[in-house]
């Protein structure tokens, strides 16, 4: 796949993610914006930083993913269906509970991982993704643009990276989709 398609599927996940983030996160309380101008309450560099986030997902599944034939769309919606109630959950957790609800979330992809044909190549790009997602976070906040109300480790939650793990998924299956979709 071209990294002009890339770029362009990032779109509407950066557009998901940005309103995920605004209902799930700021209006919960569970972070806030520190960067002018704002739009509800968001910085209006939201809908980018999303969209570089996703365009480096995609693109670490792009170069280190063979993909994975007979990946449907219903899997790729399973799993975005699934990462929205993890994001939407992470909102609303009373933040002494940050350390199970990582560990849940944490177990519940190792589940899923196991059930996956793929596995073996889907482990070091979910923790490449995990930790990209936990640093890229970690450094956006060091720089003033957003606060964890309840940061645990580098200025972020400790359910931060099991959450990038099973967005990992979601992107694996989409390029694998996109990728037969090429082949076909």
């Amino acid at each position: 796949m071209s990294y002009r398609l890339t770029a362009l599927v990032a779109i509407p996940f950066a557009l998901l993610l940005t309103a995920g983030d605004l209902v799930f996160h700021v209006r919960t309380g569970t972070l806030s914006y520190d960067w002018q101008p704002q739009v509800l309450d968001q910085t209006i560099l939201v809908p980018f930083t999303f969209w570089l986030a996703a365009v480096g997902m995609l693109a670490t599944v792009r170069m280190a993913h063979p993909g994975a034939p007979g990946t449907t769309i219903a899997q790729v919606v399973d799993g975005l269906a699934l990462v929205t109630l993890a994001y939407l959950a992470s909102g609303l957790l009373a933040p002494k509970h940050a350390v199970a609800y990582a560990v849940a979330l944490l177990v519940g992809w190792i589940l899923r991982l196991l059930a996956r044909p793929d596995w073996r190549a889907a482990v070091p790009i979910g923790v490449a993704i995990g930790i990209g997602g936990v640093l890229g976070e970690a450094g956006l906040s060091a720089l003033g643009e957003f606060s964890y109300a309840n940061p645990d480790v580098l200025g972020v939650p400790w359910w931060l990276f099991p959450l990038y793990l099973h967005g990992s998924l979601v992107a694996i299956d989409l390029m694998s989709v996109l990728q037969q979709s090429e082949t076909a």
